[in-house]
């Protein structure tokens, strides 16, 4: 005979107690990595594998369930970038403009490809695209700020946990220098409003698309479950002359309920609104 219900839920509670104070934590869903062995100067393969997987536990500890595809990194002499043509396996091709052992420059370029991959990305016409953009550069800068943590108990070996001020400092460098500055007095909602245009037409306009991840970048760090909303951004692919705010209500009513007020809280930190 089963026991009464409030005695099962009674040991599901214990059973979650015993396993927070054993120290148990969530696991990031199992990546399968594959680097190329050529093309990466002094760094060695070996290398450069646990890097990237240390880089993306920090993002996927996010995404409980994803189901992650193979995913192949490359040389580019051009430019990081996650190709929306899949490899003959099916293998998500990630190609990285980097070499020799910079790991924090490692870390931030695939950080942002690997936030393509859990948006979904998709080769269509969308006017918006700046936005995911932008918040592919948040993913680089949380998971460098992440990784620095961790680095301090948990590098992927012994002798890197002295690097991990420095995976910091380059995040903090990147925002300083490479961002757009806003000019004296203007809001950065007002400063947005002023580049929206422009970024509709061209997506890849690096300087903004840091300044925007940057202001994004604490309300990602005050909620980091929030991350998961990103699953949802691409289910709606929309008209060509899509808003800006048609876009987010789609991404909210694609989006489970638990996720909602945090895309509102985006849109509020732009300036914008979310359609109902």
């Amino acid at each position: 005979m089963p026991p009464p219900a409030r005695l099962r839920s009674a040991a599901a509670i214990l059973l979650l107690l015993a396993r927070a104070g054993s120290g148990q934590e969530a696991r990031p869903p199992r990546l399968d990595l594959r680097v190329a062995a050529d093309g990466w100067g002094e760094a060695r393969t070996a290398d450069i594998q646990a890097l990237l997987r240390s880089a993306a536990d920090e993002l996927l500890l996010r995404f409980p369930g994803f189901p992650l595809p193979v995913i192949d990194v490359s040389r580019s002499m051009a430019g990081p970038i996650t190709l929306y043509k899949r490899g003959p396996d099916g293998e998500v091709q990630v190609k990285l403009d980097v070499e020799g052992m910079l790991w924090a420059r490692f870390s931030f370029q695939f950080a942002h490809e690997l936030c393509h991959v859990v948006c979904g990305a998709e080769e269509y016409a969308n006017p918006n695209q700046w936005f995911e953009e932008s918040v592919c550069e948040t993913s680089s800068l949380f998971v460098l700020g992440r990784m620095s943590e961790t680095w301090k108990t948990r590098a992927p070996y012994r002798n890197w946990t002295e690097y991990g001020p420095e995976l910091k400092k380059y995040r903090d460098e990147r925002i300083e220098k490479e961002g757009e500055p806003l000019p004296e007095g203007v809001p950065f909602d007002e400063w947005f409003r002023g580049r929206e245009a422009a970024l509709r037409a061209d997506p890849h306009l690096r300087k903004a698309n840091l300044t925007i991840a940057a202001a994004l970048l604490p309300l990602f760090e005050e909620a980091p479950g929030h991350w998961e909303a990103l699953r949802w951004l691409n289910t709606v692919h929309g008209h060509k002359d899509r808003t800006f705010s048609r876009y987010l209500g789609d991404w909210s009513r694609s989006a489970p309920e638990n996720h909602r007020d945090f895309i509102r809280r985006l849109a509020k930190r732009l300036g914008a609104t979310v359609d109902p």
